[in-house]
């Protein structure tokens, strides 16, 4: 089940700021290209999460 993007998850503010801050501060290289995008996504069965990249 996909959870929205991994930035949201940083603290109470992060949802509400400039995407292409978050890049910068998100830990990931690939992201600050603008081609990549951590989302979270946790499994239904073992409740399990998993930062998948998708494309933007």
């Amino acid at each position: 089940m996909e959870s929205g993007r991994l930035m949201d998850y940083y603290d109470d503010y992060s949802p509400y700021m400039e995407i292409n801050l978050m890049k910068m501060e998100d830990g990931y290289p690939d992201t600050n290209s603008g081609e990549k995008c951590p989302h979270l996504y946790r499994c239904s069965t073992c409740q399990s999460d998993e930062v998948v990249f998708i494309k933007e």
